[in-house]
């Protein structure tokens, strides 16, 4: 296979990277199938679209309440082996034996789904996404939406697709669900420390999370042309299979798996719209071992926002240090705390600024990780209404930024986004 399916020259010779159009006809966008009006006191029935760790995870947040009300109905894995197995711990969470299928579109044709999860691989989420809205199916999509420069005018009617339809669409950035996200987004609004001027956050990890990863070592094993989607034809490839957050071609690495997170969240607290322009670097520094993977595995992004403010985000594989930090930085102080998908419990500080306001913590103690508040803000929405804490404003949005930081990392030079256009194109 090539090393990356959006090359250098491929790069060059696009020059622009639109966005399918702003005004895309409504009539066309409208679901096919109507969904159930759900009640408050409503048995919700799900369906998961991939039974992967990440899947497993979500659906473990969504048995945790004794209060939740929900059954898990259908599940759906390209992987016959983990779909098989599955089953079993199905069962045990929901005390029902979900129905099985290979193929996630006879999934989203059960009449008996009301919404469904997607924990697929990147390259897939917005696909599955809009056909899950047009067969009438509340969403809770894993991140980032999409993670490929080549994918955004996917990405931009994916946007259009959900804005027109009812569905309640929850994008998997947790952290927006942690109270500390709540704290600071009135900390900001509120102008205690002035004006936010820079942001930094940092995330490492000894070696890179997908090493470890395994999957079908036989195509028999499973649907292969089911897992490229829409990528092109290739000979089936167990690597590739279980360690695709490695491969260029399906993933942004470091970019879409955890810098999505952190500019959610960032998002959500400031308020501010899309970023302006991007500046990246990276590439395999630490991990080159293992040549069949090219994701970088040292990336620094910078994102630049009309709103007068800037954000560095760097990741990096080979050494835990640091571990996983953000920095908010103000006239009058700053905010320590975590990394975006957790921000922990901030400490507000205006240590060489004004020395008479002592270090001070946002919440009275350290909040729970905020995973199971997040379906849990998903599933009172699609009983009740209203704007899940990251709907499909906030997952454009930071699929927007992903894409720019990927882009301007590709091209190693700045990236402009065009608002209006909704294009990505070099400076």
């Amino acid at each position: 296979m090539s090393r990356n399916d959006l090359t250098r020259r491929e790069v060059i010779k696009r020059g622009v990277w639109a966005g399918a159009a702003a005004g895309l006809a409504s009539a066309g966008l409208q679901p096919r199938a109507q969904a159930r009006v759900i009640g408050a006191n409503d048995r919700i029935n799900l369906g998961l679209i991939g039974c992967g760790g990440r899947g497993r995870y979500i659906m473990r947040n969504m048995a945790k309440p004794a209060d939740a009300n929900i059954n898990l109905v259908a599940v759906c894995d390209i992987h016959k082996s983990r779909l098989a197995e599955y089953v079993n711990e199905a069962t045990e969470l929901f005390g029902t034996q979900p129905r099985t299928y290979a193929d996630y579109h006879e999934l989203l044709a059960d009449g008996q789904v009301d919404a469904v999860i997607i924990a697929t691989p990147d390259h897939q989420h917005c696909g599955q996404t809009i056909d899950a809205v047009q067969a009438g199916k509340h969403v809770y999509v894993e991140k980032p939406l999409t993670a490929i420069p080549s994918d955004l005018p996917e990405l931009n009617r994916c946007y259009d697709v959900v804005k027109a339809s009812k569905m309640v669409v929850q994008n998997g950035t947790h952290g927006v669900s942690c109270p500390a996200a709540v704290a600071l987004k009135e900390l900001v609004a509120g102008g205690k420390l002035g004006k936010l001027f820079r942001v930094e956050s940092t995330e490492t990890a000894h070696v890179p999370y997908w090493v470890h990863y395994r999957g079908p070592q036989s195509e028999t094993d499973t649907d292969w042309k089911a897992f490229l989607y829409n990528r092109e034809p290739r000979p089936f490839d167990a690597h590739l299979h279980a360690c695709w957050m490695g491969y260029y071609g399906f993933t942004s690495g470091t970019i879409g798996g955890w810098m999505s997170h952190f500019i959610n969240t960032l998002h959500f607290i400031t308020g501010c719209d899309y970023p302006v322009s991007a500046t990246a670097w990276g590439g395999r520094y630490a991990s080159t071992n293992d040549p069949r993977c090219d994701a970088p595995d040292q990336v620094a992004v910078l994102l630049d926002y009309a709103e007068g403010f800037h954000t560095q985000f760097t990741s990096h594989f080979g050494s835990g240090i640091d571990g996983e930090k953000t920095l908010f930085m103000f006239e009058k102080g700053s905010v320590r705390c975590r990394f975006g998908h957790h921000l922990g419990n901030p400490v507000v500080s205006s240590e060489g600024v004004d020395e008479s306001i002592k270090p001070y913590t946002l919440l009275e103690a350290d909040p729970p990780y905020p995973g199971a508040a997040h379906v849990k803000n998903w599933l009172d929405c699609v009983r009740g209404g209203g704007r899940p804490n990251a709907d499909i404003e906030f997952g454009h949005k930071h699929g927007i930024a992903v894409l720019a930081g990927d882009l301007a990392c590709r091209l190693g030079h700045e990236v402009i986004f065009d608002r209006q256009k909704r294009e990505l194109r070099p400076a």
